[in-house]
């Protein structure tokens, strides 16, 4: 929820354009770590702090970082698994949470009971190759999803997965339509992207932290270090981490001395950028947005 993959490069980019002196970059509110993979990578970098209230996104990103993109990350997760586990504190519940729900609310299942199987049996073919789980799905809906020798399904959809899938289904029956979309293959895609950042070895100035954004220590020089802050915004979904406070976060920026960066919608700061992007939170939702970035330290681009 309020992913900032899209936006992450154009944020990062404004960010370090207006503060070049920049060396240590403070995320307080880290989320799926999409501004903190992005400042990372750029070379004038030389420590991300990365932080995060919910301890089992936070062992989600320690258990990347330990051991790379493992196959538990791809393993189906039924209704019944999600819903006994999606409250724990724990790797499997970070799992559900972030991959698992719908809209990352974190909270619900991310399908319905009606096309649960059809999606689980999608799920079978596209990750694990599953030549039964094709058979099934032909026979269950009457259609003919072919594999032609060594140009096979299975092959193709090394690079084409999901387009290739939804172009099989999609020409061969209306009824089917609503499985073109697997959003949870793109929460997997997310983090297959995270293993170039081991090849690399920018994991080694990542310091992750799990706890409340006030209670972070920040102890670099004051004219080196940029915060970003990507908190919960105002008047939409709820996170799991509810009540969350917006008062008292405009007063930890009061009395901060770092340069600090808010995204939200609106905020009681300057507005110092805009970024339009396409909402993607659900199948149904596909609209403009307008993302805004504020500071406490003025400089706008105009002047």
């Amino acid at each position: 929820m309020g992913s900032k993959r899209k936006l992450s490069k154009k944020i990062v980019d404004f960010i370090l354009k207006e503060n070049p002196n920049t060396t240590h970059f403070v995320d307080l509110f880290g989320g799926g770590g999409a501004v903190s993979f992005e400042a990372i990578q750029r070379p004038q970098i030389q420590t991300v702090t990365y932080n995060e209230l919910n301890t089992a996104v936070v062992l989600i990103l320690r258990d990347i970082v330990a051991n790379g993109v493992s196959e538990k990350y791809f393993k189906w997760i039924s209704r019944e698994e999600f819903i006994k586990h999606k409250d724990d504190d724990t790797l499997q519940g970070g799992i559900c949470q972030t991959i698992w729900s719908f809209g990352n609310n974190q909270k619900d299942y991310l399908f319905s009971k009606e096309i649960e199987e059809d999606k689980r049996l999608l799920h079978n073919v596209i990750v694990d190759k599953c030549e039964e789980s094709l058979k099934t799905l032909n026979k269950k809906h009457g259609i003919t999803i072919e594999m032609n020798d060594k140009q096979s399904l299975f092959e193709e959809i090394e690079t084409h997965r999901r387009r290739r899938i939804a172009r099989y289904v999609k020409s061969r029956v209306a009824e089917l339509q609503h499985l073109e979309r697997l959003e949870h293959l793109e929460r997997l895609e997310h983090f297959e992207r995270l293993q170039h950042f081991e090849n690399l070895q920018h994991f080694e100035n990542l310091h992750i932290l799990n706890e409340n954004y006030s209670d972070v220590k920040i102890k670099t020089d004051i004219e080196n270090t940029v915060i970003y802050l990507d908190p919960p915004y105002k008047n939409t979904k709820e996170y799991k981490e509810s009540g969350f406070c917006h008062d008292g976060l405009m007063e930890y920026i009061k009395k901060s001395s770092y340069k600090i960066y808010v995204s939200s919608y609106e905020f009681d700061l300057r507005c110092v950028a805009e970024f339009e992007h396409t909402s993607s939170l659900g199948t149904s939702v596909n609209s403009k947005v307008i993302e805004r970035l504020y500071t406490n330290d003025v400089k706008c681009l105009d002047e």
